[in-house]
């Protein structure tokens, strides 16, 4: 009688772990009451603050357009204001008053001109900082100038460029060069090294007391860990993040995604991704909230908020800035002529792996198949690893039935379930 009653109980257990959803994280990283207080956190009064002040330079500066330190203190209010609020108006006023400033700087123009370059990379305007910085350097060539010069030629795809710049400024006392060093790494695949430099860095930050550094140090080493598997090193970073700066939406984003994509909790996910699209309307809450909808089989919502995303970012005012996204959701759509013409333009601002890489996925999706391998060979293909990329690389080898090195990436994509989250991961099963 015991052993059957212990049979019975067996068999409710595996009848019971049978009914579950086979998706269930197997560890819980998170816990809402670690972060509620920070989704509650309002910052409207600092946004008000800072628009006040706002309205009176820019009085200042109507009354006297001379006033180039005025219009440069209105410039970083402006660029403080799109971040605290995701609107890009703010954005692109604050590069405005930044020409400006350049125009009328005439001794040692350097620093002005180093702060419009570094306002063109935000908006994704890479050559015209690239041009910008040329301009001047080979006469002044500081040192924070060619940190500048180093991320333009990253984001260019210039990396021979890149790599002498950062070789010329190697020292591991400068968190400046470390935080570049931990990019070069991640860029050439070596996430082990990008960790233990950016651990350096955050070091040095934490010893330096400049809490600007301390926060994009935590944030930036919880996604290089989320990267590497280590999650509650993530989370605990995403969470210092916010202990030093509670209406910090990066970390709370960071913090949506474990809840997501490793938690497997796609309502509280969308809770968080909905308190920030409020209080931060940027257009890419849109996609991520689409996956989770996704996720939970809400395709009819998911394709509502591609739809509304694609339609926010079809406002001038965002430029380029949106070109990676927009391609994808343009493949998404079925729009994949128009994707092959925004990738080809894309790539005209920006070369770099992961640009042709989008290409090639719209060629495979315009049935060009033959073509997207051939960009693939060319520019893909041993000079990327970043994750999505690899798996474009697998779907357009196995559509030339390359079958054989389809199963050598899949293999390796199979350990990516968190980086590309559980709706991609399908992708790669299915491969």
């Amino acid at each position: 009688m015991k052993n059957l009653i212990i049979i019975l109980i067996l068999m409710l257990f595996i009848t019971s772990c049978g009914d579950r959803n086979v998706d269930v994280a197997s560890s819980t990283i998170t816990a809402a009451e670690d972060y509620q207080e920070y989704l509650e956190n309002d910052n409207t009064s600092e946004i008000e603050a800072f628009k006040q002040e706002v309205d009176f330079l820019r009085e200042v500066v109507t009354e006297d357009s001379t006033r180039i330190v005025v219009m440069s203190q209105l410039a970083g209010k402006l660029d403080r204001l799109f971040d605290l609020t995701g609107e890009v108006d703010y954005l692109n006023e604050s590069v405005s008053f930044r020409e400006n400033v350049t125009q009328k700087t005439y001794i040692k123009p350097e620093n002005a001109k180093r702060n419009l370059a570094q306002a063109y990379i935000k908006q994704h305007r890479f050559k015209k900082a690239d041009s910008l910085m040329k301009s001047f350097t080979a006469n002044y060539a500081s040192k924070e100038s060619q940190f500048v010069q180093f991320d333009i030629a990253m984001e260019l795809g210039e990396y021979q460029t890149a790599q002498l710049l950062l070789d010329s400024l190697r020292n591991t006392g400068d968190y400046n060069y470390l935080i570049r060093a931990a990019k070069w790494n991640d860029h050439d695949g070596n996430l082990e090294n990008t960790i233990n430099l950016m651990e350096q860095a955050k070091q040095l930050a934490d010893e330096s007391g400049s809490q600007s550094r301390q926060l994009w140090s935590y944030s930036n080493i919880a996604d290089y860990y989320g990267h590497n598997g280590q999650l509650e090193d993530s989370y605990e970073h995403y969470l210092k993040t916010l202990e030093l700066d509670p209406g910090n939406t990066y970390a709370l984003k960071g913090i949506s995604w474990l809840v997501y994509s490793n938690d497997r909790d796609p309502d509280q996910a969308l809770e968080i991704l909905t308190t920030l699209k409020e209080r931060h309307p940027l257009p890419d809450y849109n996609l991520e909230m689409a996956e989770v909808y996704e996720y939970k089989d809400a395709s009819q919502t998911a394709d509502s908020l591609r739809a509304v995303f694609l339609s926010q970012v079809s406002d001038p005012g965002y430029g380029d800035m949106y070109n990676a996204y927009k391609i994808e959701e343009l493949i998404a759509a079925g729009e994949s002529q128009q994707a092959v013409d925004l990738a080809r333009l894309e790539i005209t601002n920006r070369a770099t792996p992961e640009t042709y890489d989008l290409l090639g996925y719209a060629l495979l999706s315009n049935d060009e198949a033959a073509a997207a391998l051939e960009n693939h060979k060319k520019y893909v293909i041993g000079k990327t690893y970043e994750p999505v990329a690899q798996l474009h690389t697998a779907q357009i080898l196995k559509a030339n039935n390359m079958n054989e090195m389809v199963e050598k990436l899949k293999k390796e994509l199979l350990e990516t379930e968190y980086e590309l989250g559980p709706v991609t991961y399908k992708q790669i099963q299915a491969l």
